[in-house]
């Protein structure tokens, strides 16, 4: 069990009701490692940690953009549509 399994559930979860976050989701799976990390760089840029709604963000862009996580996330909508 990884350590983001609750997290990417939640993510899964969210693109199911929100087909953006979804395209997004399927956009970073195509990336290479470092234009992921590019993303995370920019999101701690312009998302305030302070603000809730942009610290959830950048949680967000955090582990979505780690190695993996994205396709871990479209794997699991995959199966649970299957």
């Amino acid at each position: 069990m990884s350590k983001y399994d609750e997290i990417i559930q939640d993510i899964v979860d969210a693109c199911r009701k929100n087909v953006d976050l979804f395209k997004i989701v399927k956009d970073i799976s195509q990336m290479e490692i470092n234009k992921r990390y590019k993303i995370r760089k920019n999101a701690s840029k312009f998302l305030k940690r302070e603000n809730g709604i942009d610290k959830e963000a950048m949680k967000f862009y955090f582990i979505i953009t780690e190695d993996g996580i994205a396709e871990e996330v479209l794997r699991r909508i995959k199966v649970d549509e299957s």
